[in-house]
């Protein structure tokens, strides 16, 4: 009996740990998918597959040699890959960051068990069960944005996706890089759990932040030459027309952010470097690093201030609170310097304040004075609102939310979408843009059933944050502490994190707190039960199905089309006219068409010409907003018609149609060298 039970028990146990494992597979092979499907989608830089292939290979046999060395060139081009092939190709889109994704995951694969989470047990479920609802859903998102014909729709010329004129490939470019720094974000926050949780904090400091540290410092000075010399350097073109510094990052919002992080990384790197156990016990600091940490807080400022983001001056004020703080809690910091400490500090940022005044540059203040209220309780009232709507994109997101509760619209789908929401709201077709809110954004996109891992996580995280243990791990916990909350705190007001870079320093960040504060366990973690896994994996599937149900109805891009009043077609042919006149057109083995309504009765007329029908029929269905209205097995060339009354307030129809087979008329001695399905004719009529 006993061995009976022992087998039992070792059975449930393989399971448990195939349940297990299967997630983290599934995230691994979803981002080499969604790797291999962005760089084959880039038709206007051929050689960035084979480069994104060979920094995969490079990387993954460079790392199993020279661990440390690999990893430590890869994150020191974190903040300089975006600026130098902006350098290299002329232009810079998201998209081209295919091979740095894809030597971070080389190094990540190549140094640990692809199928193995090494993630606190506490966290591994809630992270999990994220990164698996990226990785099932993402697919059916990529489908959906070409309408599940992609060969179609990837061939018609001028085709958009939303109202402002996205193609569907740049659609499905953007979800891609959505998804790659979701899932590399997880994929190198367990890797970190994993390499460095018996590690000492300075061995992570050398190996991690350092060279990050590297990067920082030259996107920095790329910064401060932008500011003072050249606003066009290594800089899009808005970005010097706004008068806004991007450093290396081509983006001056998250380089505003990064330099404010850096404020508080920067000077828990001088007191890791400069301070000695026996020093901080006997309280004492040397004047080069009171020096040192005046000088990378007045860099931060500066880079803060060149950069003209308004998020990136509230998470500046609430780290320097946090140095004030510490500095007056903790009389070690400065030692027996505190008050030459804190005029070294105040002179840096009046000196730096001044000369970013100065500058060509517009700063962060000169941008958000214009939103400041006056003393009256109703121009209050008008900046929460604002501060809600966000120019219409949070009032996009609160509409598209309500629609969508449960499965959202679809990981990376909010960019795309958010125009013509805003524009039936009232507010214009905006420009593509996120939800001004990070935590309204992963609501709208994954709803509450996909939202159930993020949600979790970040609930644990926060009572990390708050944890007791705080008190004794010393000030480098409070200032990295206070960067990730001055990072939270900005996600309120925008999405710093949309950025891989930032969201690369996000979980190293996190990993780092939670490591000074002793929350790494020194060993593996032991196994979740087998029903929570199920549960994982119950989520992230019944997600997938909800949302694979929207993609194929309201999702639909015709049928987004059709709501907000744009052109959306394929698979028609131009328009011909028959013997008696009338206007008809061909259509492919497949084709879809939102077509302006201008009568009360739709009378619909299809045919198939084929040459074989007779010994061969034909399958014919049309479909009338999503009905199939019309089902024929066609044998002859006789049209078939039907009327449909249009629905009340309704300014179009989708018209769908499909055939078995098609012909080419090349192939029977006739010129015409099209793929043909049937023919098809619509008019409108007023009873």
């Amino acid at each position: 009996m006993s061995d009976q039970r022992a087998e039992s028990s070792n059975r449930l146990t393989f399971a448990t740990e195939w349940i297990e494992r299967s997630t983290k597979l599934v995230l691994v092979g979803s981002l080499l998918t969604g790797g291999t499907l962005m760089v084959r989608s880039v038709a206007v830089w051929p050689p960035l597959a084979w480069l994104s292939l060979l920094a995969l290979v490079g990387a993954f046999l460079a790392a199993r040699i020279f661990r440390t060395a690999t990893t430590q060139m890869l994150l020191a081009f974190s903040y300089l890959a975006p600026g130098l092939l902006a350098l290299w190709l002329g232009s810079f889109g998201s998209w081209d960051l295919a091979p740095w994704f894809a030597g971070l995951v080389g190094v990540m694969v190549g140094t640990s068990d692809p199928t193995r989470w090494t993630l606190p047990g506490v966290w591994r479920v809630p992270l999990a069960s994220w990164s698996l609802v990226v990785a099932l859903s993402w697919p059916v998102v990529w489908w959906r944005e070409l309408d599940f014909a992609p060969e179609l729709v990837r061939s018609t010329a001028g085709l958009a996706n939303n109202g402002v004129g996205v193609p569907p490939v740049t659609a499905n470019l953007w979800l891609l890089s959505v998804v790659l720094t979701h899932g590399v974000g997880i994929l190198w926050f367990d890797w970190l759990c994993g390499k460095f949780q018996r590690a000492r904090v300075s061995q992570f400091q050398k190996v991690i932040i350092l060279p990050l540290a590297v990067g920082w410092m030259m996107s920095m000075s790329v910064g401060i030459y932008q500011s003072l010399v050249d606003p066009g350097f290594i800089n899009a073109g808005h970005w010097a027309v706004l008068r806004r510094s991007s450093g290396m990052l081509m983006d001056a919002n998250p380089f505003g952010m990064l330099a404010a992080l850096w404020g508080a990384i920067g000077i828990c790197m001088v007191l890791a470097s400069h301070g000695r156990k026996d020093e901080e016990k006997a309280g004492s600091r040397t004047d080069a690093t009171v020096w040192l940490v005046g000088l990378v807080l007045a860099a931060s400022w500066y880079g803060i201030w060149v950069s003209g983001s308004r998020s990136a001056l509230i998470a500046g004020l609430l780290v320097l609170l946090v140095l004030l703080r510490c500095a007056a809690r903790e009389s070690r910091i400065f030692g027996r310097r505190g008050r030459l400490s804190t005029g070294l500090v105040s002179g840096c940022l009046v000196v730096v304040s001044l000369v970013a005044m100065n500058s060509a540059m517009v700063g962060p203040w000169q941008r958000l004075l214009p939103m400041l209220p006056s003393l009256s309780w109703v121009s209050v009232g008008e900046l929460i609102v604002e501060l809600w709507n966000r120019n219409g994109y949070g009032a996009a997101a609160t509409q598209m939310f309500l629609e969508n509760p449960l499965v959202g619209v679809g990981v990376g789908a909010f960019n795309v979408i958010s125009p013509d929401v805003a524009a039936l709201l009232g507010y214009g077709r905006v420009v593509p843009d996120n939800a001004q809110n990070w935590f309204r954004h992963q609501l709208v996109e994954f709803g509450l059933l996909g939202s159930v891992g993020w949600l979790v996580w970040v609930w644990m995280f926060l009572r990390l944050l708050a944890d007791r243990r705080l008190i004794a791990a010393g000030s480098s916990a409070r200032l990295v502490r206070g960067a990730l909350v001055a990072l939270g705190l900005a996600s309120l007001v925008g999405m710093p994190t949309q950025n891989p870079a930032l969201a690369l320093t996000f979980w190293t960040l996190a990993f780092w707190y939670a490591l000074l504060v002793g929350h790494i366990p020194q060993s593996f973690s032991p196994r979740v039960s087998r029903r929570l896994w199920i549960g994982v994996w119950v989520v992230a599937l019944t997600h997938a199905g909800g949302l694979a149900y929207l993609s194929g109805s309201e999702l639909r891009v015709p049928f987004r089309a059709q709501r907000a009043g744009w052109d959306y077609g394929y698979g028609f042919y131009d328009e011909e006219t028959d013997r008696a006149n009338n206007g008809f057109r061909w259509a492919a083995g497949r084709a879809a068409a939102v077509v302006p309504v201008s009568g009360a009765l739709i009378e619909l007329s299809a045919w198939v010409h084929h040459p074989d029908a007779g010994r061969h029929p034909v399958e014919l269905k049309i479909w009338i907003d999503g009905k199939l209205a019309l089902y024929s097995l066609r044998e002859n060339s006789e049209p078939v018609s039907l009327m449909v009354r249009r629905q009340a307030r309704q300014n179009s129809v989708v018209i769908e149609t499909w055939v078995s087979r098609t012909w080419r008329p090349i192939d029977y001695g006739e010129e015409d060298t099209r793929e043909l399905g049937p023919g098809v004719r619509w008019t409108f009529y007023d009873p």
